[in-house]
């Protein structure tokens, strides 16, 4: 009977509708407006369309992000400038969505050969597109919907790859790394572990050709050739060889999350205590940008100075603080719905509710309890519809991961896919959010179908 539900043939309008729906009730210019960093993309975009280059600012070149998005963005802001080309990128970005949806949906196929695999493709495609957190994101000015797609073909092509050992599938896993690396910073450490994961799935798979292991290098070459010319014009520059300038004041709020998720610090406090350990830290060190760091903490020459005073603040913290934060952390990376984005988005009251909620000292579930007070029903309606969703996603999730490793067949992809959450998870560290998981959430989704998969066909071997 369930091979007989065509759920494809009904996904996409049901998808060009709700998108539509979206957009209808939201306010003028929330793409930009609510877009998380949205002008560090448009600016450069803007930039580029006028003078091409990458321009933050008059006189700030873009060094906090890499440019792809940007160029991305310059397409339909040159056609209909900034403010009429709203519609455009949502479109745009709605389309490369439903395309994530679907490359999942092939990698489904490549993966499971069963009587109902044509469904269960379908509604994990269903699932990916449909998903609240996704769907959202592609309403914004951010760079997660088109880093997914480009992170999605790495992942098609290293699933090929274990079934069809060709160089053509290692540069096309490399090339699509390269891009995503391009479009996200986050995405430069896939590039680099890249050949690690695909060793270890092939050895999963029982592979013993020897002469083969060296071949695994050729991704991680094919992505450094397709990122080096943004090194090269770094380089050109600023005379200093460096990727983005992002890492110390990431690493900055890494701690100051820390120390309001771990040890119930409110962020003003966290931020008062980072700059005096910075004071303290320049004058040892005789830094005489003290002063300019402190006002321009984005900028390229303050990197290596905010990386080494974080890194070693976060390490002198104590483990049960790391622990604390961490499983914060955890909870709202794989947990939360992206239900802030859609009420801001919606133009719906409450963002102050948050915004003190996130500033305030974190007193656990006593925190989380005044927050729910204050909210709205509107907002309270859709943090529970999301949150519902990732919850029951994830647990029939679980079912799936268990299914993947208990399957000798599919065992090597399941290692494969928990080693790439692995690295994405260390990647965010403390900064656990909604709009992080994006990238992440059509391996989640293939979870749980194969999770729905096991639950259904239980006993049945999986047929």
């Amino acid at each position: 009977m369930i091979q007989k539900i065509n759920i494809g043939k009904f996904l996409l309008p049901i998808f060009m509708l709700i998108n539509f729906i979206i957009y209808y009730f939201s306010y003028d210019g929330a793409i930009f407006i609510e877009g998380a960093d949205a002008t560090q993309y448009y600016k450069p975009a803007l930039s580029f369309i006028d003078s091409r280059e990458f321009m933050t600012g008059p006189f700030a070149p873009l060094t906090f992000g890499p440019p792809l998005y940007s160029i991305f963005l310059a397409l339909p802001i040159s056609i209909f400038g900034l403010e009429g080309s709203s519609e455009a990128i949502i479109i745009l970005q709605a389309t490369i969505l439903f395309l994530t949806g679907y490359v999942f949906k092939l990698i489904l196929l490549s993966l499971y050969s069963g009587t109902s695999r044509i469904f269960f493709s379908s509604l994990l495609h269903a699932l990916i597109v449909l998903n609240p957190n996704s769907l959202i994101t592609a309403h914004l000015c951010q760079s997660e919907t088109l880093f997914t797609l480009l992170f999605s073909l790495a992942l098609l092509f290293s699933v090929k790859l274990l079934n069809n050992f060709t160089f053509r599938n290692l540069i096309f896993i490399g090339i699509f790394a390269g891009l995503s690396a391009l479009t996200r910073s986050v995405g430069l450490y896939f590039v680099i572990m890249l050949p690690f994961f695909l060793y270890v799935m092939m050895k999963f798979r029982g592979n013993k050709n020897k002469s083969m292991n060296f071949k695994f290098i050729i991704p991680i070459l094919v992505g450094i050739i397709v990122i080096s010319p943004w090194y090269i014009r770094n380089y050109i520059k600023f005379d200093k060889i460096f990727y983005t300038s992002n890492t110390g004041i990431y690493l900055q709020l890494q701690y100051i999350q820390l120390k309001n998720k771990g040890s119930g610090w409110s962020r003003e406090s966290g931020e008062n205590h980072y700059f005096e350990q910075f004071e303290e830290y320049s004058r040892k060190g005789n830094n005489k940008k003290y002063k300019f760091c402190i006002d321009n903490n984005r900028h390229w020459s303050c990197n290596d100075v905010f990386t080494q005073l974080s890194l070693r603040l976060i390490l002198n913290e104590p483990i049960l603080v790391h622990i604390k934060t961490i499983f914060d952390s955890w909870a709202n990376l794989f947990l939360s719905g992206g239900a802030s984005n859609i009420r801001n988005y919606l133009g719906i009251e409450g963002k102050s509710d948050i915004v003190g909620f996130q500033a305030n000292s974190y007193q656990g579930i006593d925190s989380i309890e005044n927050f729910l007070k204050k909210i709205n029903l509107p907002y309270l309606l859709i943090l529970i519809v999301t949150v519902l969703f990732s919850l029951i996603s994830r647990v029939i999730g679980i079912f799936g991961l268990y299914c993947l490793i208990k399957n000798r067949t599919w065992r090597p992809y399941g290692v494969f896919l928990i080693g790439i959450l692995l690295l994405f998870t260390a990647a965010y560290l403390y900064l656990g959010q909604s709009r992080f998981r994006v990238p992440l959430e059509p391996i989640l989704m293939l979870f749980t179908v194969f999770g729905i998969i096991y639950l259904m066909r239980k006993g049945d071997k999986y047929k």
